[in-house]
């Protein structure tokens, strides 16, 4: 009879060329004391303090090792090993990056990725191949990481296809997006990763959600479709999701790293239905565009959007669709655009308008609790920087790209979260920048001196 899953701990392990040790967390999968003659694929996870375990403010986690129970307890997936890396906060240098640190942040903070790199794959791998009974090759070995730590397992796996045939990368920080008033767009926009030269024989799943502020659903789709250019087929090498409403923090990663999970290493089952979502106003000019995000639902839960598909519009005079899902408008009017997979079909009435801005405006402000001494700026949504106006308020006004979803919590800095007056965590605070808006908030505090700590850890 198998037993429930367990996580054991390595303290202190060492990484010789950063010269800094870290927490390895290893979660065995039910049954693996017993079975003592199998062995497993491994998944190694960036950010592994955050992987297991119990949330606290600030220090949210993925429970990871419940949607891997789960999985495999609904038999839609064998047992597999986790190995949660612990990151090593930087300091002068960042293990996620290997060859481009943002232009706001390289006068302080270089790129230390490929001495990252060397550590896994010739320090850790090595170690946990001799302690644990792992299926070491490279089709049962996966790299997972969100947000940088995505963009590090992108640059690993295509660099190394030899050793990790299996890429989960969730809300990959693929471009630096800073607001830019000065620009057409609104945006100043920088580029993190390097294309491989050609494609191997690996799988990757890529993911962003449409409400992670400057994390946009567009910048995580190109890149996938950069992809398919190099040779890699859609839903066989690699496969894109665009979670509708979906932030950029662990408890979203956290909700839908099952989804990944099952595309590497379980059963995804048939396709059940098709869902068309995305805006249905787009305008001929004035720069707001349209994108179909077509869902594909599956009967173990699995979902995809589909890359490219068999698109159909009944007025093309009125407006055309790409294969990729891109509304290409041509004159004012109303047309049902029709997506085909298999034998599923879904459609969904759009409509051409004259103009239509690609961006809104935003303003924010926040009232903040008496206190001795004033920040001189608090962070609300992604990008939003709020200055100091005088007593506990502050005011932002931002363009924003039109339709651009915020998940959040008002921030003095790196993970100092705002709290509830007993130093509790908050849920998100959530807005959609449809049109223009003002939006005014309270916040309650600032943590209780025990949550500070565990913010500065």
């Amino acid at each position: 009879m198998n037993t429930h899953s367990v996580i054991e701990c390595v303290e202190g392990f060492k990484a010789s060329r950063l010269d800094n040790t870290r927490k390895i967390f290893i979660y065995l999968p039910p049954g693996y004391k017993e079975h003592v003659d199998q062995r497993y694929p491994v998944l190694y996870m960036h950010a592994g303090q955050r992987a297991f375990g119990s949330s606290t403010a600030g220090n949210e986690t993925w429970h990871v090792d419940q949607a891997a129970d789960q999985l495999i307890d609904q038999g839609l997936m064998d047992g597999l090993i986790i190995v949660g890396i612990a990151h090593v906060r930087p300091v002068t240098h960042n293990e996620f990056y290997h060859f481009i640190a943002p232009a706001r942040e390289a006068v302080s903070v270089g790129c230390s990725g490929l001495d990252y790199e060397h550590f896994i794959i010739h320090e850790l791998k090595p170690f946990i191949d001799e302690h644990y009974r792992t299926l070491p090759d490279k089709d049962n070995t996966g790299l997972l990481g969100s947000s940088a730590a995505a963009l590090s397992t992108f640059h690993i796996g295509t660099r190394h296809p030899d050793i990790f045939g299996k890429l989960i990368m969730l809300s990959p920080f693929f471009v630096d997006v800073q607001l830019d008033e000065t620009s057409e767009s609104r945006l100043q926009e920088e580029d993190m990763y390097l294309l491989p030269e050609g494609s191997a024989p690996i799988q990757m799943w890529m993911d962003i959600g449409d409400a992670e502020g400057l994390f946009l659903p567009y910048q995580v789709r190109n890149v996938a479709h950069q992809m398919l250019e190099l040779g890699y087929k859609s839903g066989k090498d690699i496969a894109f999701l665009e979670q509708p409403d979906a932030g950029h923090q662990e408890a979203d990663w956290g909700e839908r790293v099952h989804i990944p999970l099952l595309y590497m290493f379980g059963r995804i089952g048939n396709p059940v239905s098709l869902e068309l979502m995305g805006r249905d106003v787009i305008g001929l000019k004035g720069g707001m565009s349209g994108q179909i995000n077509a869902l594909l639902h599956y009967d173990s839960g699995f979902t995809m959007s589909v890359l490219e598909g068999e698109y159909h519009s009944d007025q093309p005079d009125v407006l055309e669709v790409r294969p990729n899902g891109e509304l290409v408008p041509v004159k004012m009017g109303h047309a049902v655009v029709t997506l085909t997979v298999g034998e599923l079909t879904a459609s969904r009435m759009c409509t051409v308008v004259k103009e239509l801005s690609g961006h809104v405006t935003v303003c924010m402000s926040a009232e903040v609790p008496f206190q001795d001494m004033y920040d001189d700026s608090i962070y609300g949504g992604m990008g939003m920087k709020l200055l100091h106006t005088g007593g506990g308020d502050y005011e932002g006004c931002f363009e924003v790209p039109r339709d651009s979803g915020f998940r959040f919590r008002f921030t003095r800095g790196f993970r100092q979260f705002e709290t509830d007056a007993d130093g509790k965590a908050l849920p998100n605070r959530v807005f959609r920048a449809h049109d223009n808006l003002s939006l005014h908030y309270k916040i309650q505090s600032w943590g209780s001196t025990a949550a500070k700590a565990g913010n500065r850890r």
